[in-house]
């Protein structure tokens, strides 16, 4: 049976067109998550902010990828995971990987001199990725909180504290979320649940989204974020008025400047320099390790 393709009407073509636009403009920070092309489309004025649109983007994007418009690589499901159990070919196979992966991966704690022990919390597990990437090269640890942490999660975070304190280091929780009413919630509850723990040594800073970001990049309202029967949807309008936006609502590049600039904002650069030195040396002395192991396995 054939494959069925769709049949692209000029108004979906047009659509296509500016969805290209929008995934050349951020070639670099690809692949993207449907949520972010989306508000990029709403910001540029391609499409209206409205449910029906996020569903007809949907639909369009399956098809873009399927017809071949548009690389599946472009477009990246966060959520979903696929676990790979698979085993070797042979024994062989393994030997050369394991050779290939010798003394790989060694990375070194670059904040161990910093008088800080700082972590990243993000609401989304969507925008993970984003964040490690920006977050590894200084070694500071990602959190995804995913919605109101329970008792349990915010212990594990008093044994790192207790871990982190005992060598005299004063703990700074960089959060990222939502500015909707579960968003703005979530970082209250967060302080109040690790107070309620005996924990009342944390710097808490919300680095976005702020109120100002929403003003200064023009971000479009998320659809439907605000349930009006909910409780916390009628103190976030007392206080916000009916204004609701998605941290994915920010540009791939500026959400990454805001996390990068955190991050430096917290460190020593001269004590951290001396780390990446150090770090440096390090890993040409393992290099030249697995050269001579190799060199006498062979």
């Amino acid at each position: 049976m054939a494959r069925r393709r769709l049949k692209w009407t000029t108004k979906q073509l047009d659509k296509l067109n500016k969805i290209q636009e929008v995934l050349e403009e951020l070639e670099k920070y690809k692949p993207l998550t449907l949520r972010q092309v989306y508000y990029q489309l709403v910001g540029k004025g391609y499409i209206e902010n409205k449910v029906s649109q996020y569903t007809m983007l949907s639909n369009l994007l399956k098809w873009a990828r399927t017809d071949g418009h548009i690389p599946w690589e472009d477009i990246e499901d966060r959520i979903r995971t696929y676990h790979d159990l698979t085993g070797w070919e042979d024994s062989e196979e393994f030997i050369q990987a394991s050779l290939e992966g010798f003394l790989k991966g060694y990375s070194r704690d670059l904040l161990q001199s910093q008088d800080k022990y700082i972590e990243i919390w993000i609401e989304k597990d969507a925008l993970s990725s984003v964040f490690t990437k920006v977050a590894a090269p200084y070694t500071v640890p990602v959190v995804v909180c995913r919605g109101f942490s329970s008792a349990t999660f915010l212990n594990d975070y008093r044994r790192r504290l207790r871990y982190h304190s005992s060598s005299g280091k004063r703990p700074v929780m960089l959060y990222f979320g939502d500015f909707d009413p579960s968003g703005m919630e979530i970082f209250e509850a967060i302080k109040t649940g690790l107070g309620e723990l005996g924990v009342w040594s944390v710097e808490f800073k919300r680095i976005a989204l702020l109120r100002e970001d929403i003003d200064k990049y023009k971000l479009p309202d998320s659809p439907n974020a605000l349930k009006k029967t909910d409780t916390r949807a009628l103190k976030h309008i007392e206080a916000y008025g009916e204004l609701a936006v998605e941290l994915d609502a920010l540009r791939p590049d500026i959400l990454e400047d805001k996390i990068r600039s955190a991050i430096d904002a917290e460190l020593d650069a001269e004590i951290f320099n001396n780390e990446m030195e150090i770090y440096e040396a390090e890993l040409d002395k393992l290099n030249q390790v697995k050269k001579e192991v190799i060199e006498s396995l062979s």
